[in-house]
Order: C-alpha cells, then sequence, then structure tokens
C-alpha cells in the first residue's frame, strides 16, 4: 500500500466522516494526477482490505459505521460455524453461509445484523484484514491428474488445489505443506504451491510440526534472517561493563537443555551476609530495537517447547551459540548481584552490564546428587545455595505466595514418536533452587524501577486477584467436596489459597484441589501498571531472566540499560514510550497464550497415541473431575486422562449427576462417584481425531 496515498486519502475521510463517495469523484476533489489513478483506486481496495474503509452500494467508499461494522477474529467451531471476538469484547455468531472463505484466527471485518435480546449478535464477514496462516500441512493425493492437498487442520474443512510442486515430487499418502496463494474464489477450493515435503506421518518430529503448523507457530527463520545472524561480531570487549570472569558461576539446567540463560554464583561475606549473582545472557546486545531478528522476535514471543524439539524464539545461532552462558567461554550478560541477609533480605543490589565465564555445566539431576550425596564438584557452593533457597523459599510461604506443584508428563518416545511411557517429571530441590533466585532476581529489577522518583515506562509481570465469580464457584466445588471454608472477598488474600492447598496435601483430594485453585486464577499477564503479582504475593514483580525464549525479558533488559545510563536516568526512551511497550504486553500475552495451547494440545495428542495401542488394557486411576455425562479418571502411572460415560455405568440409565454435591449416583448398585476416589478401568475407546479417550469402569 502506498502508505502517503493512504494517509491522504484517510485525512479526507476523518475531515469528512459522513462522505459516501467514488473513487474518480475522489481523486479529482484531492487533484490526483490522471496517469496515477489506478495506483489511487488500488489504495482505496487496499483500505478497504484492512478495514479502514468500507465499499457501500453503488460503488460508493467511507469511513465503517462502527456500529454496524467491526473488525475482530474469527474462532471457528469444529461443526462449521464460528463466532468472531472484537476488541470490545462482543461475540459476533457466523454461520458457515456467511464467513466468506474466512479461516479460523483470521481478522476479519464484519457487518452486525440486528441483535437478538439475550444473544450474541449474528453478522457476515465482508472481508479478510490478515490471514493468520497461508500454509498448511496436508497429505497428498492425486487423482485422473488433478492434485489436491488434504489439510490435516480440522479447522480448514476444503481440499487446496495444487497448481505448483516447485520440484518436490510427493506419492499418495505422502504428507506436505501447502501454502494457500489464492483463496478468492468463492466457487472453487484454494490453490496453492508445495513449500515442504515431510513424508511419512510414522517421523519422530511429524507431531511437533503438525501442532506448531496448526497454531500457526513458525518453525524455520527466513535466510534473511540467517544472513543477518551470519554477520553478527562474535568479538567480546570488556567496554562499559563488570568482569565477572572470575567468579565462580554455572549453570544449572535440564539435562537436554541447548540454551544456557541464566548462571548464578552465591558467596558468603565476612558479615554473614550472602551475595548471590543472578547473570542472564544479555541478547539485547546483539538484538537491536527494530532490527529484522527483533521484529522476527516479537513475532514469534516466546520459545514453544515439545519433547525432543524447540522451536526458538532466536535462531540457533544466538540462542544456543552467542548467547548462550556455555561453560568455559566468555560471554556478554546481564548482572545483578543481590546482598543479602541472614533473613533473606535484600538489603544491596548492584545491576550492571558484564561479561562472565562460566565454570560449569550442571544439570538439575547432577546438583541434587551432589547435594544428596554431601560431596561432589562446587558442593560447598551448592550447599550454601541450598540453604539461600530454603530461606528465600520460607520467606515466600511467609508472605503467602502460592506454590503449586503439579506434575508434569515426560515421554519415552519410539521411532515414530509414540510414547512408549509417560511418567511425572519429580520436582527436585535443584529445581527450586534455581526458581527461587530467578524469582528474587525479577522481584528486584521491579522493586528497582519502583524506586525511581519519576514514574518511568516498564514492562510488569502481573496477576490479578481472582474474579468474585470465580472464586464463589471455587469455594462452592471445596464445599461439595468437604472442605468447608469461608471468606470475605474483600479481604482475600493468597495465603488464604495457600492454606488450602496445604490443608489437602496428601490426602486424595491433594492434586484435584491443586488445578482447581489454577483454574480460578486469573491469568497472569504483561503490563505497564505495577499492580503486583496475586499469586506470588509481591507488591512487583517483572520477566528479567530468560530474554532467549521471551521476548519481554529481551524489553526490560533494552530498558535497563537505557535507565542505568547517567544520562537516561530519569528519561524514558524514545523508542519505547509506554504506548509502544503496551502494544509489546499484548501480542506478548497473544504469544503466550499460544505457546501454551499448542504445548497442551501436543501432550493431549501424545497421551491419546500412548492409549491407543492399549485398548482393553486395565488401569488404576484415581477421579479427577465430575461432570453431568460422567467423569474423569487420571491414570495413576501415567497422568493420562480418559472419560468414564454415565451411560456405561452398571445399570445404564440408572445414574444421575448430583451438582450440588459435586457426585455422581448410581441407583443399580448404591455407589457414588466423588473426585479422589480409587477406581480400576479399562481403555475401551480412543479417538485420534478429536484427542479424547473412553474408558469403562471395572470396579
Amino acid at each position: 500500500m502506498n502508505e502517503s496515498i493512504e494517509k491522504i486519502i484517510l485525512k479526507y475521510f476523518q475531515n469528512n466522516p459522513k462522505s459516501h463517495i467514488k473513487p474518480k469523484e475522489l481523486s479529482q476533489i484531492l487533484d490526483f494526477p490522471k496517469k496515477k489513478y489506478p495506483t489511487f483506486r488500488n489504495t482505496i481496495k487496499e483500505l478497504v482490505n484492512a478495514g479502514k474503509l468500507f465499499r457501500y452500494n453503488k460503488n460508493l467508499y467511507g469511513l465503517p459505521d462502527r456500529e454496524k461494522i467491526t473488525q475482530g477474529v474469527l474462532d471457528m467451531h469444529p461443526k462449521g460455524f464460528g463466532f468472531v471476538h472484537t476488541d470490545d469484547d462482543q461475540k459476533i455468531f457466523i454461520s458457515q453461509d456467511h464467513q466468506n472463505n474466512a479461516y479460523n484466527d483470521d481478522i476479519v471485518l464484519v457487518e452486525i445484523f440486528s441483535k437478538k435480546r439475550g444473544k450474541n449478535p449474528s453478522g457476515k464477514i465482508l472481508s479478510i484484514v490478515k490471514r493468520n496462516k497461508e500454509s498448511f500441512i496436508c497429505s497428498f493425493n492425486e487423482v485422473n491428474k488433478n492434485a489436491v492437498a488434504i489439510p490435516e487442520d480440522k479447522n480448514l474443512d476444503t481440499n487446496i488445489h495444487i497448481t505448483n510442486f516447485n520440484n518436490f515430487n510427493p506419492t499418495n499418502g505422502d504428507f506436505i505443506v501447502v501454502k494457500v496463494i489464492d483463496w478468492e474464489n468463492k466457487n472453487k477450493k484454494p490453490s496453492g504451491e508445495i513449500t515442504r515435503f515431510i513424508g511419512s506421518k510414522d517421523t519422530s518430529e511429524y507431531d511437533a510440526i503438525l501442532i506448531a503448523n496448526q497454531f500457526g507457530i513458525p518453525e524455520k527463520f527466513s535466510d534473511d534472517i540467517h544472513n543477518f545472524v551470519k554477520n553478527i561480531p562474535e568479538n567480546i570487549s570488556l567496554t562499559k561493563r563488570k568482569n565477572f570472569r572470575d567468579l565462580d558461576t554455572f549453570t544449572i539446567d535440564p539435562e537436554d537443555a541447548k540454551d544456557f540463560d541464566d548462571a548464578v554464583s552465591l558467596t558468603k561475606k565476612d558479615d554473614g551476609n550472602f551475595e548471590l549473582g543472578v547473570h542472564i545472557a544479555d541478547v539485547s546486545h546483539y538484538v537491536t530495537q527494530n532490527s529484522i531478528i527483533d521484529k522476527e522476535a516479537l513475532k514469534r514471543g516466546t520459545s514453544v517447547y515439545f519433547t525432543s524439539q524447540v522451536i526458538p524464539m532466536l535462531p540457533e545461532k544466538l540462542s544456543n551459540e552467542l548467547c548462550s552462558l556455555k561453560p568455559q567461554v566468555e560471554r556478554y550478560a546481564f548482572s545483578i548481584i543481590m546482598a543479602m541477609n541472614s533473613s533473606g533480605k535484600v538489603i544491596d543490589f548492584l545491576i550492571t552490564p558484564s561479561v562472565i565465564k562460566s565454570k560449569r555445566r550442571f544439570s538439575y539431576q547432577e546438583v541434587q546428587k551432589i547435594l544428596d550425596d554431601g560431596k561432589g564438584e562446587y558442593f560447598s557452593d551448592l550447599d550454601l545455595m541450598l540453604k539461600l533457597a530454603k530461606i528465600l523459599s520460607k520467606k515466600r510461604h511467609d508472605l503467602g505466595s502460592i506454590d503449586f506443584d503439579l506434575p508434569e508428563p515426560q515421554y519415552v518416545l519410539d521411532s515414530a514418536g509414540v510414547p512408549t511411557s509417560i511418567t511425572a517429571k519429580e520436582r527436585l530441590w535443584s529445581h527450586r533452587l534455581v526458581e527461587e533466585f530467578m524469582l528474587i532476581a525479577n522481584k528486584t529489577i521491579a522493586r528497582f524501577i519502583q524506586t525511581k522518583t519519576e514514574k518511568l515506562p516498564f514492562l510488569y509481570r502481573i496477576h490479578e486477584k481472582p474474579k468474585l465469580e470465580d472464586v464463589e464457584d471455587y469455594f462452592s466445588v471445596l464445599k461439595n467436596i468437604g472442605y468447608d471454608f469461608h471468606f470475605n472477598y474483600k479481604k482475600l488474600q493468597p495465603k488464604d489459597f495457600q492454606q488450602i492447598i496445604e490443608k489437602a496435601m496428601d490426602t486424595k483430594h491433594e492434586k484435584m484441589i491443586e488445578r482447581i485453585t489454577l483454574r480460578t486464577m486469573t491469568k497472569a499477564k504483561y503490563s505497564t501498571k505495577a499492580i503486583g503479582h496475586f499469586g506470588l504475593a509481591f507488591d512487583h514483580y517483572t520477566h528479567f531472566t530468560s530474554p532467549i525464549r521471551r521476548y519481554p525479558d529481551l524489553i526490560v533488559h533494552r530498558l535497563l540499560k537505557h535507565y542505568l545510563n547517567p544520562k537516561n536516568e530519569n528519561k524514558p526512551p524514545a523508542d519505547l514510550s509506554k504506548k509502544q511497550l503496551d502494544v509489546i504486553a499484548k501480542k506478548s500475552l497473544e504469544t503466550e497464550i499460544r505457546a501454551v495451547k499448542a504445548e497442551r494440545e501436543y501432550h493431549k495428542l501424545k497421551e491419546i497415541k500412548f492409549l491407543a495401542s492399549r485398548i482393553g488394557e486395565e488401569f488404576e486411576g484415581i477421579i479427577s473431575g465430575i461432570v453431568e455425562y460422567g467423569f474423569y479418571v487420571e491414570l495413576l502411572d501415567s497422568l493420562v486422562e480418559g472419560l468414564v460415560h454415565i451411560k456405561t455405568l452398571p445399570g445404564r440409565f440408572s445414574s444421575e449427576f448430583d451438582q450440588k454435591n459435586y457426585r455422581i449416583i448410581n441407583h443399580h448398585n448404591n455407589k457414588t462417584y466423588r473426585i479422589g476416589d480409587l477406581v480400576k478401568i479399562k481403555v475401551s475407546k480412543v479417538d485420534e481425531e478429536r484427542l479424547n479417550a473412553d474408558f469403562e469402569l471395572i470396579s
């Protein structure tokens, strides 16, 4: 779109908001050269596609009527209809006939029909402002020389006509990636070109590729980005940096980690105080504001983690090489050195760019073994770290911080990517040690900004108090399973939830209560408002410690560098205003939610594949949820969940859902089923397409 012409056209309509006018007439009013009229006309059409102008009857153009025409994101339902969600929280129903070739998560322009009382308004999609994605994983099928791609994505219910093979030679049944190049013909299938050959579905990486594609998460980096990264200089300089190369710093990460973005150091001073160093990869040195790699990092927002694959926010040369705090290699870091007393209170701190040289790369298991054995490499440092971590953990607990300890699954995969076993990851004190140090670093950084005399633009990680209706539902469920707590919403504190979780510890309800407590919480997000973190019971909090894998942390580093410069101490940066930070916060939350959904879908897919080869097998489990149509059972050994349908219980139609007491009563055998009950089930059915499993109750 020609930006100068766009501004001229929009300025006219801003000055004449009720004007409806033909393009030819408008070009004459604006004295636009006749020979450039095609460019003028195309710009108007592009403004219509972007939702900034609207084409009325008789080829008249004007500003959209915001009461009848609005913009939003399409959310498709598996049954074919959809809803458009707008920025002002409208939810507009879109029938299958009114979707105008729009696809799930597309940004669309919608005309709203009259609203029926008590119901969501309905409407039709006028145009697509921005496609959510254009590439799809498909199976290849050729019949009578007619090549089509059949999308795996259940949200796209039409085949794609292949017009360009790009020298790929798939055979029937092979999996390919197809980019749609023409959506516009309503009467024909979309057409596209093959951009990638995958091959068989039975490859270990297929599930990750599928899920990433389904959620529009870009896997590959462009050639331009790779070329940009190639030219980044690798030399290290101490200019304007503290020299921490001789400090005993080391990283503690998962065994299979490839990027190391945080290192720690700890000493005990003569006055009895601790001096904790948290040293974070200085990504901001390499990824500068508005560079091509910066724009790509904002677009991705976060790295996405699957079992054997990572889709990184940054290219591997940065994430796994230049920025990664590898052992015995000098690296740029951003360090915070905190002096703490014996009770874990931060009494002084230094925030500074630095150069470090990590002495050792530890895994969590290695550190735990050294701590358990009481000997080993850097034992005295690690033992001192454990003592400080326990002090900080107790301090957080006393504040009321909620410590969720829900198990995470870990898989052993065969060559086709199917789990041969699923077990719960063990949470070790070595994990908690690192967590405590990162938490106190993030908290201290936020506190540093808050102590400034001027209110400076900054990016915080905030967590609001749960909503009243969610809290009411939460305490109602607790009461129905035998936990009768009274609450005052105005005085509700995180410690109230902490005490409930602790009361349920070592009972059959422990994990279930942790889950419903977590579901009751609001979603943590990024904001320029420092309203605190409810779950952690912190007055101020930010994200500083993971800039390799989280874009907001990179922004926090840039802001800190600016504010640490004496010339800029109380001056906000011109290119990171509050308005710009608000946009970054919103975008970062969207990409975070996308990543969480993708990882959740991946886990569900792996669980279903695990069960698919175990139909007819019996397992012990615990009732993890009660619903009107049955109850969910989580298998004890594998954490996999399935549904026992109420109609499959003895007596078939003799069971009922007792909503008031949150249970199912079977009148045939006078048995009652509640959350936390131990049961034995048989795997009866697995639906890999819908990602659900049916169990049959044995006892």
